[in-house]
């Protein structure tokens, strides 16, 4: 009989360490994909909302109102932006993590000729065959630089790629209606300013433009060590694959945040203040020129969608305000700054804020004298 109780005692310690253990792996579980839960969930909290969400939750704490014109509005003008900006993100990050995965970064100094002249100019053209994401390009420039390519011509990729790219190209023209005009004039623009930077870093940078003591940001997803290249080429083609959509879900986490905010941002813009009052407003055309830019400095969009952003104030401000949207945008925001701070010297990141910003209004006013 005692034995019998015996027993039972341990069958029921096992049970209940079979059970502490499934609960351990259950909290372990949800610790490692807590960014992808709760990305779900906002997402769900987003189309619920859209899907009448919002004259729910006005209907439970007011049932006597109903929603103002002013939300309809804002909600209209939001969706039209998400809606047509959204796929090209997914678009971008996919691609991009595609290219963390696969593409040894080992390529791109086989593509780039060695001599001065022609490594600038080919350098601003690389984001056609190697469209880099611009949430990896500065972890990507450093690390071309620590292998001994030539500052100039990294630099020259960093500031070209986010636009001059096949992804950029087709959102740009979709967004303005079909329009090659201005997708072009971006192209051209961006194109000119990168060149313009890489031949001014040639001239007057003295020394290696990395810090000493700068680290990669271990946060960000191009730095886990599931997109280490050299890990990869050991690795099956099915768990490289996987790398690739991990990189690509954490993309979309970080770039999805900003693109929503600069939808809302742009909507409330148009509703709050009013397109006619936008107008007027835009009547000095060089002061909404600084706004804009300081605007794309600020939401720091992503370059895959930040064109619809633009397109839905192109009845309102001239174009010479949004090209300076569409241009300086993606060469200098306020994410890539604190990325820059950590892997740079501040004298280089002075001469990239400066020189970008100087040459945008350059290249905007030369523009406009040609039109």
């Amino acid at each position: 009989m005692m034995m019998t109780i015996t027993g039972s005692k341990s069958d029921r310690t096992g049970i209940n360490l079979s059970k502490s253990d499934g609960r351990c792996k259950m909290a372990r579980w949800i610790r490692n994909w807590s960014a992808e839960i709760g990305g779900f969930a906002v997402l769900l909290l987003f189309f619920w909302l859209i899907q009448g969400g919002i004259e729910t939750l006005y209907g439970l704490k007011f049932p006597s109102l109903t929603v103002s014109v002013e939300v309809e509005t804002v909600t209209t003008l939001f969706l039209s932006i998400f809606i047509e900006g959204i796929p090209f993100i997914l678009m971008g990050v996919l691609v991009s993590g595609l290219i963390q995965v696969y593409v040894r970064e080992e390529l791109i100094w086989r593509l780039v000729p060695k001599k001065r002249i022609l490594s600038i100019p080919m350098a601003s053209l690389l984001g056609l065959l190697l469209p880099v994401c611009e949430c990896g390009i500065v972890p990507v420039t450093r690390r071309l630089i620590q292998k001994g390519l030539p500052p100039h011509t990294a630099f020259t990729f960093l500031l070209s790629a986010p636009v001059v790219n096949p992804i950029t190209i087709v959102s740009t023209y979709i967004a303005f209606g079909f329009d090659w005009g201005i997708t072009l004039s971006r192209l051209a623009l961006a194109g000119i300013i990168a060149c313009t930077m890489g031949w001014v870093f040639s001239w007057f940078l003295k020394g290696s433009p990395l810090r000493p003591d700068g680290k990669e940001d271990e946060n960000h997803p191009c730095q886990e060590p599931a997109c280490n290249h050299h890990a990869h080429s050991r690795r099956h083609r099915e768990d490289r694959l996987g790398h690739a959509l991990y990189h690509a879900v954490f993309e979309f986490m970080d770039m999805g945040k900003y693109f929503v905010a600069g939808a809302m941002v742009a909507a409330l813009f148009q509703t709050v203040i009013g397109l006619s009052a936008i107008r007027d407003f835009a009547q000095n055309e060089w002061i909404t020129v600084l706004l804009m830019m300081g605007l794309a400095f600020g939401l720091s969009l992503c370059s895959s969608a930040d064109a619809f952003v633009a397109a839905s104030f192109r009845n309102a401000l001239p174009t010479t305000s949004l090209l300076a949207f569409l241009v300086f945008g993606p060469m200098m925001d306020l994410k890539n700054l604190f990325m820059m701070v950590g892997s740079f010297r501040l004298r280089v990141i002075g001469i990239f804020f400066g020189g970008t910003s100087l040459l945008t209004l350059t290249a905007i006013i030369a523009w406009k004298a040609f039109q």
